[in-house]
């Protein structure tokens, strides 16, 4: 997928200010969070609503409403993120497609840092599964495993000379970060009543599958499965979340937009594979022809399965409201 590049100092430079800046903000945001009290509220924002006072041509209600809207954290969340995610394009791309993938895994980093923010800011991990992201550190220790040494799994685009690697190894650090928190620093606020699906039911199954249908791009059998695994577990591993939504009958917001971005993580890897997927396959062996589809297709039932989640998540940030107000759970996922 990539060629050999030059590392560039001053991009690593920029980059880090970058998130440190990223880190700045969600500490701010953190710390100036305040339960909402009232579930309505004084002119409760939707789309209607929004339509309604355009047709009226009345500037004054829309402008209320529009700031109305930008009150809500999603959206605060994901203004800052999308203004972030331009500057890094433009700074650290070379505008090739690829970059998509980069692009997915900032997404994915940018998820971890809001949970391990939350839970610097609150001192507690409440709603956090400690299955899910025991999950998460060996999808990335073992992505990493494969794109440091090797470059067949790497984007063409610049940014895989060095940004997608750290993007990986922060993230891997930060979902640490909050295993450490929930087993060592704040094991008092973590519920494992509540936390009761069983991660090694993924994890075998995905170890199993990789060892059969494994691409070959790095042309090392160890890595090559190493890849394939982490990107099976990777696409079921929100399920220990999800049974824990179940169980405690809400979703906390911070998790909520975890999760959302995760979804979105895996629908710009999903694009980018689905477009690239016959470069996974062996058109001369038997079984491992059909590797490129079943990427694409364990990625498609990863968005199948959060798909229920998203619907809430959408109708939330639609109608300007905390996620955690307004996502119910049933008793299936």
């Amino acid at each position: 997928l990539k060629h050999a590049r030059n590392f560039h100092i001053p991009s690593l430079v920029l980059s880090g200010l970058g998130l440190s800046i990223v880190v700045s903000w969600l500490q701010h945001l953190g710390n100036s969070q305040q339960r909402i009290q009232e579930q309505v509220l004084e002119e409760e924002f939707n789309m209607a609503t929004l339509i309604e006072a355009i047709k009226e041509k009345d500037p004054d209600r829309i402008k209320k409403l529009i700031f109305q809207y930008s009150k809500s954290e999603a959206v605060r969340v994901w203004g800052g993120f999308s203004v972030f995610a331009v500057v890094t394009y433009m700074v650290f791309s070379s505008g090739d497609f690829s970059f998509l993938l980069t692009l997915s895994s900032l997404v994915s980093l940018f998820s971890f840092l809001m949970v391990a923010m939350t839970v610097a800011t609150t001192q507690s991990v409440k709603g956090v599964s400690l299955k899910m992201m025991e999950c998460y550190l060996a999808v990335f220790f073992c992505r990493l495993t494969a794109i440091v040494p090797f470059e067949g799994y790497l984007p063409f685009d610049k940014s895989g000379d060095w940004l997608y690697q750290v993007c990986e190894a922060v993230a891997l650090c930060l979902a640490g970060s909050v295993v450490y928190c929930i087993r060592v620093v704040y094991p008092s606020t973590y519920d494992e009543n509540v936390d009761v699906f069983n991660h090694l039911w993924i994890m075998g199954p995905a170890a199993a599958i990789s060892l059969i249908l494994h691409p070959h791009l790095n042309n090392n059998m160890p890595t090559d499965i190493a890849w394939a695994f982490a990107l099976y577990l990777e696409s079921v591993t929100v399920l220990p979340q999800f049974f824990m939504f179940m169980k405690e009958g809400k979703a906390q917001t911070h998790t909520s937009h975890f999760l959302a971005a995760q979804a979105l993580s895996r629908l710009m890897s999903f694009i980018f594979w689905a477009s690239s997927f016959s470069e996974l396959s062996n058109p001369d062996h038997h079984i491992k022809k059909f590797v490129g589809h079943w990427v694409v297709g364990i990625q498609l039932i990863q968005l199948i399965i959060m798909g229920d989640f998203i619907y809430h998540y959408l109708r939330a940030l639609q109608r300007g409201l905390p996620v955690s107000e307004v996502i119910s759970w049933s008793s299936a996922v």
